[in-house]
């Protein structure tokens, strides 16, 4: 055997990088191997079906099909000999109880034995990531049993009773080096108060996804060195706002990612007044259906003067109600309460390092092509550009055609846009252009999304797009995928489906006209030569 590998470091090294057979292999061939190979075969671990066989023989009956494992004999302490022999090498272990098969026990019969049985308080004793999905409510409590003092990344879900609430507190005594942790509960279930003493018994923490916290919990959170992620569901408002927050009080210093779904903006605002030092790459705010406009625009202008370190950091912007939008819709005499106007979306545009935005207000901007201008010199890396309204698409928009040159101007690196138009009419080749002017082109764009824009002649509109963007390839409308719709509504969708017809002859033609183009090139070059 070569002396280099006799060195461990350099025998785990290896051991990592072979494919798990070719490791098996090894192992039984090499002493050097095998307690490296072991490690690594079962670092991670998805099932204990693999744990429970190395039991004796007939302990477990798996006969089963639902993996609901019982007993044919009581368990003595000799028979964890083995098991316990490779439980010390786990470190992952990944429990879902919507999968039930042999190879699957889940069932809470089977773990209440195995609580029984077993002969002490960790089943895996070096385990450091735990993700525990209990969709039964009786077998969720089982968890305590593969909860280690050397845990540091934990996700439980869902906790649906006031018992589950109970184990919180329990988990910062019993797992103090805790770092990621994500708790999700039923939406009946008040936890603050549970999910706020975890978190100040936590002193590690980088990454977190829990429901609401309470202030306590949030002026600890505030204060942690390590914390780079914080998600936050159902977010209530901070009242009495916390008094020791004092103005030049260095918060966050290292959150980098942050979702706050609050119950209403009220609860959102406030929490932005905190984020003056946190350097915010990505941000992500859900914000109540059919919030009106100036509660939005709040949220806007709290960013803008609070959020000073991320003008520069902040590289995706996320902002509404989810990517599925709201299932209400507002009235017509309700409309212009919902309606964003300029001066409302200005503040945004101090984000100068923006490369994804995605903006879903419920019936979307009042934005004109000078505010569109504006948008794409103070946004000049955008790669993904999604303004569009969540519930309400028949606001005409006063962007037309030529709104989209400011982006092929600006916005070198801009690949998929999302926002209303009005196409109706196609700007004009103009002949006589001013001495040393050149022309507009953009060479990234791929993905137009036009909602649901008017369009009067596709075959204008297709030479204007691939003269400004010659590797445009696709267009959608509000309509894709082409929806079915029951015999009766086709009256009423009757509008928008014509229209969705006029724009896919955009887009086929776009094909045909970069064709048309790159052939001309050639020969204009060859016809030079």
């Amino acid at each position: 055997m070569h002396r280099s590998l006799r060195v461990l470091e350099l025998v785990t090294m290896i051991s990592d990088e072979i494919d798990r057979q070719t490791l098996s292999s090894f192992g039984r061939a090499c002493k050097m191997f095998r307690d490296p190979a072991l490690d690594v075969l079962w670092r991670h671990q998805n099932t204990l079906m693999n744990l429970l066989r190395c039991m004796p023989e007939g302990i477990w009956d798996e006969s089963d099909e639902e993996g609901h494992w019982t007993l044919n004999r009581p368990v003595l302490p000799a028979d964890w000999e083995r098991p316990l022999f490779y439980a010390r090498r786990v470190k992952s272990f990944h429990y879902d109880d919507r999968f039930r098969s042999p190879c699957f026990p889940t069932s809470p019969v089977f773990l209440e034995s195995l609580r029984l049985c077993f002969s002490g308080p960790h089943i895996f004793p070096n385990i450091e990531k735990l993700s525990w999905f209990s969709y039964h409510e009786s077998t969720f409590p089982h968890v305590r049993l593969f909860l280690g003092p050397r845990l540091k990344d934990l996700g439980l879900s869902i906790l649906q009773s006031t018992a589950h609430l109970s184990l919180l507190p329990i988990i910062a005594v019993e797992c103090p080096l805790l770092t990621d942790v994500g708790v999700e509960c039923s939406y009946e279930l008040d936890g603050q108060r549970s999910v706020s003493t975890l978190v100040l018994g936590l002193h590690r923490l980088e990454s977190l996804f829990l429901p609401c916290l309470d202030n306590p919990a949030v002026e600890h959170i505030a204060r942690l060195p390590g914390l780079t992620s914080l998600t936050l569901e159902n977010q209530s408002a901070l009242v009495p706002f916390p008094e020791s927050f004092s103005s030049d009080a260095v918060l966050f210093p290292c959150l980098s990612s942050l979702h706050i779904t609050g119950n209403d903006v009220n609860a959102v605002v406030p929490f932005l007044t905190l984020l003056t030092h946190a350097p915010i790459v990505e941000l992500t705010i859900d914000i109540p259906d059919l919030t009106p406009a100036k509660h939005i625009a709040e949220c806007y202008s709290a960013m803008a003067r609070h959020c000073s370190q991320s003008h520069i950091s902040l590289g995706k912007l996320t902002i509404g109600h989810g990517w599925w939008g709201s299932s209400t819709s507002p009235t017509s005499a309700d409309i212009a309460t919902y309606h964003i106007h300029t001066p409302q979306f200005l503040p945004l545009l101090n984000f100068t390092n923006l490369t994804e935005v995605f903006l879903t207000p419920a019936v979307g901007f009042d934005l004109d092509d000078m505010a569109v201008t504006a948008l794409a010199q103070a946004w000049p890396r955008l790669r993904q550009l999604y303004l569009f309204p969540s519930v309400y698409l028949n606001l005409p928009s006063r962007i037309t055609l030529t709104g989209l040159l400011p982006f092929a101007q600006h916005c070198p690196h801009l690949s998929r846009l999302k926002l209303a138009l009005d196409a109706s009419a196609a700007p004009k080749w103009a002949q006589g252009h001013k001495a040393g002017a050149t022309r507009v082109r953009q060479n990234c764009l791929r993905s137009l999304d036009v909602l649901r824009s008017p369009i009067n002649n596709p075959l204008l509109v297709a030479g204007f797009l691939s003269s400004v963007f010659p590797k445009l390839c696709s267009v959608f409308t509000d309509q894709d995928p082409m929806r079915q719709h029951p015999p009766g509504a086709l009256a009423e969708h009757a509008e928008a489906i014509a229209l969705h017809t006029q724009w896919k002859t955009v887009q086929a033609a776009l094909p045909v006209l970069r064709k048309a183009r790159a052939e001309e090139r050639f020969w204009t070059a060859h016809d030079e030569s």
